[in-house]
């Protein structure tokens, strides 16, 4: 062995026992001592000579991939700095205030989203509501969120503060005050249109004619107890074997809805499942064919709303919001009519587009004339009559702004407005009255229509949205045509 190598082995050793000398034998030596969270004061050349022997050799303490933090500097009362503190991991640190250094990353954990408010505030994102697509910042953004959020809370406080008594109370003493009221005994002090209206709904009640006798012997069994001479119509010529399948048809139509209605009940389906299933069958069934030819139809109106809250009722912390109706029973005129041409122009002439109170557009040149509000079995009566409140008063209203764009004379002769409210089976009507001295709304309460669950009361809610689109298609069209579009109404085909 020569004297080189000799050498060599005998400075292996030593280097391993000078390492050994100067690492720290005991726990109490290190920077930390992880049971009381203390800091080991050492010398600044100590602490130099070990970090590097880690970083060597790849030892690595608990902490010593924590991420780091700047800390102030405090001053003792000697006016002495201060030695900065290393960070410690969290659970060392409970109590103390200020943002904790994250966990030890995982590779295998779950990922997890980022955060909308981890993101720095100069980050682009995509506005929903900029219709155009184009980009903003996120810090922009955040504040018009915020700055909404304001509105939203302060209107769904002020909302939550009126309940629906209060409404109808508050409605009492608007300036048009807006009551409820029971239909007068006295004949003089009721519009006669009303009268008439009112004379032949409730004869309908009676049950007289309500069927064609030509159907009895397939009604008989399904009708039970229901099944007397007078329900059947009683006709002075035969019956053509097309109408005998007309109503044939029509008794189909109807047990199909009466079983719609009940599966609807027994199984507390929402609202728009009876509107699709139950409502929208009973006015298409009463309204299809002669009436239809008359410009009378229906619309569902679930989602338009007043598009001007000048004409709501002028009552503190109440929106037109929520305060909407189901249904519409409008002037549907024939296409590339006389009565079209004339609606369309003065639509167009309007700063708003429309004709009626709202702006919808599968309506805005259709007049609404009975608006009907639904609810189910369970439902909230009181709701549904501060929607109709709100809803007939923007309708006058409306009519007021047409007929004054017209002549603009302060008094007005308006016609009477039905309004039908159904809650679960039971359909009723309400009608409005207008009185311009004082300047008042009068709902005149109620009218029982019929039931969705019996057949009879099928028919007789069929019969009576009949004799109502006979109002719409005789008085309030013809009211209408000659108030707002000016002309006489035989000029455009349309006879009273």
């Amino acid at each position: 062995m020569t004297e080189s190598d000799i050498r060599s082995e005998r400075s292996g050793p030593r280097s391993i026992e000078t390492w050994l000398s100067e690492h720290p034998e005991l726990p109490e030596h290190y920077e930390h001592t992880a049971c009381l969270g203390k800091q080991r004061k050492r010398t600044k050349a100590t602490r130099a000579i070990g970090s590097s022997k880690r970083r060597a050799l790849g030892i690595i303490q608990p902490n010593a991939m924590a991420p780091s933090s700047p800390t102030k500097n405090k001053t003792d009362t000697k006016g002495k700095q201060a030695a900065q503190k290393i960070p410690i991991t969290p659970k060392t640190t409970r109590g103390r205030r200020g943002k904790q250094p994250e966990p030890p990353e995982d590779p295998e954990a779950t990922p997890r989203a980022i955060s909308q408010h981890s993101l720095p505030t100069n980050t682009v994102r995509f506005d929903p509501r900029n219709q155009a697509g184009a980009e903003v910042e996120a810090g922009n953004l955040e504040d018009d969120h915020s700055e909404d959020s304001k509105q939203e809370s302060s209107t769904r406080s002020s909302q939550r503060t009126l309940s629906p008594r209060k409404a109808r109370a508050y409605m009492q003493d608007a300036e048009v005050s807006v009551t409820i009221a029971k239909i007068p005994s006295n004949i003089y002090s009721f519009p006669s249109a009303a009268q008439t209206l009112r004379n032949d709904l409730k004869a309908l009640q009676e049950r007289k004619g309500l069927l064609e006798l030509s159907i009895r012997e397939v009604a008989r069994d399904r009708l039970g107890n229901d099944d007397k001479d007078a329900l059947y119509m009683i006709r002075e010529n035969p019956i053509t074997p097309e109408e005998t399948s007309n109503q044939l048809q029509t008794w189909k139509n109807v047990l199909g809805i009466e079983s719609a209605a009940e599966e609807c009940e027994v199984e507390d389906c929402a609202e728009a499942s009876w509107n699709s299933e139950v409502h929208c069958k009973i006015l298409r069934e009463a309204l299809q064919g002669h009436w239809r030819s008359r410009n009378v139809w229906y619309r569902d109106i679930t989602t338009a709303k007043i598009f001007d809250k000048e004409l709501l009722p002028k009552v503190a912390g109440l929106s037109a919001k929520n305060k909407l109706v189901d249904f519409a029973i409008i002037v549907r005129p024939h296409e590339m009519s006389a009565l079209e041409a004339a609606i369309k122009r003065e639509c167009a002439l309007l700063p708003q587009k429309t004709i009626n109170q709202t702006d919808a557009s599968y309506v805005r040149n259709k007049p609404i004339a009975i608006s009907m509000e639904v609810k189910r079995p369970a439902g909230d009566e009181d709701v549904a009559l501060v929607e109709l409140q709100t809803w007939v008063t923007a309708h006058y209203n409306m009519l007021k702004v047409l007929l004054d764009s017209k002549d603009g004379l302060g008094a007005f002769d308006f016609p009477i407005l039905p309004l039908i409210q159904v809650q679960g089976h039971v359909w009723n009507l309400w009608i409005a009255e207008y009185k311009d001295t004082p300047n008042q709304i009068i709902i005149h309460r109620r009218i029982l229509l019929g039931s969705t669950d019996r057949i009879v009361g099928i028919y007789q809610i069929i019969a009576s949205v009949q004799r109502l689109a006979q109002w719409v298609a005789e008085e309030y069209q013809p009211w209408w045509i000659k108030e707002v579009l000016g002309v006489d109404p035989k000029t455009l085909g349309v006879g009273s």
